[in-house]
């Protein structure tokens, strides 16, 4: 049955087709084509074989006004309006930026989801050069506005793009960035120069948040020697907590390592008075391994805890409620307080 194959064909509204047969006006070919869909729609059987024959065309022919037809009518008629062409073009841009800055996909994701529906430019070299000409159209530092001076708080870290590090300044309380900027490397001078660029672009520093970091230490004793730095709450906890769980876990592998030996001296005992001895002494070394992993492992547990309420969102993506992360850390300084009590 002729009306069982329905090919489905790209056409558009621009350009003329189908031009060669002079005697196949636009009225006739109007016809053949409503006549053709109105039989498929009806699954009229031999109509399409019949129109071929009268007006001595192909049957692809007759197939391909009939979709030429429908797609036109939907465009006209139906409830999806058309979209122009100049869209169709800009669709693999808005793709690109969409998934890198809201789907925070990699280049590589980006590539294989556009192939996926066979968009335009979807090699990872065509996404990178367009991602890199459109970062830099944008300035990397913020300017106040109506060029006014700016009193804020600097929180200062590095960020690494394949081991190239990227300094970058925000003020904690609005999280605006301040100022982001690829490096060659993290030095003193790297990080003086970066809050010099602040300066010069009207944000003046009166608190400065950052970790440990050698450097961003050493800057902030050359180039904000009048500024407070106070280490980030994260870094100072998860620091500090984290001595401690080295502490410990050194400790339980070398109690281990005692319970070993023991067990090793176990076998080399002759008398009944001396192997007696060594079991004891295998028992306690035993216990006291036992004990010590115990702790090492409950610690960890409410270390991981208490560096899981410091993250800024929770595993959901949502911002974490701070009264709540407060009192579940509190919650756990006194279980690990109560471990060694």
């Amino acid at each position: 049955m002729e009306t069982s194959k329905r090919p489905m064909f790209d056409m558009t509204v621009e350009g003329k087709r189908f031009i060669r047969r002079a005697d196949l006006t636009p009225l006739i070919r109007l016809y053949i084509a409503f006549t053709a869909l109105m039989a498929q729609e009806g699954a009229v059987w031999g109509k399409i074989t019949a129109l071929s024959r009268q007006f001595m065309v192909s049957r692809m022919f007759v197939y391909m006004l009939a979709a030429m037809l429908e797609q036109h009518s939907q465009i006209i008629f139906g409830d999806n309006r058309y979209k122009p062409a100049v869209v169709e073009e800009r669709l693999p841009y808005y793709y690109m930026l969409s998934l890198r800055l809201e789907g925070r996909c990699s280049l590589e994701a980006i590539s294989s989801i556009m192939k996926r529906f066979n968009l335009d430019m979807s090699s990872t070299g065509s996404i990178s050069k367009f991602l890199q000409s459109v970062g830099s159209l944008l300035p990397n530092t913020l300017t106040p506005v109506g060029n006014k001076v700016q009193l804020v708080v600097f929180s200062s870290d590095e960020l690494f793009s394949k081991s190239i590090p990227i300094l970058i300044t925000v003020d904690p309380i609005s999280s605006a960035m301040l100022r982001v900027e690829l490096a060659d490397t993290r030095k003193v001078a790297d990080w003086k120069r970066h809050w010099k660029c602040l300066e010069e672009n009207g944000y003046m520093a009166i608190y400065l948040v950052s970790d440990e970091g050698k450097s961003l230490c050493q800057a902030q004793k050359e180039a904000l020697v009048d500024i407070v730095r106070q280490p980030d709450t994260y870094h100072a906890i998860a620091h500090q907590l984290g001595k401690w769980a080295n502490i410990l876990e050194t400790g339980a592998y070398k109690a281990i390592a005692e319970e070993y030996d023991h067990y090793d001296k176990l076998n080399s005992a002759k008398s009944e008075e001396v192997i007696n001895k060594r079991i004891e002494k295998c028992e306690k070394a035993q216990e006291i391994a036992r004990k010590k992993v115990d702790l090492y492992e409950s610690y960890c547990f409410l270390y991981l805890c208490i560096i899981e309420q410091l993250q800024l969102f929770d595993s959901n993506g949502n911002l974490r409620d701070r009264k709540e992360a407060e009192a579940n850390i509190e919650l756990a300084l006194k279980l690990v307080e109560s471990l060694v009590s």
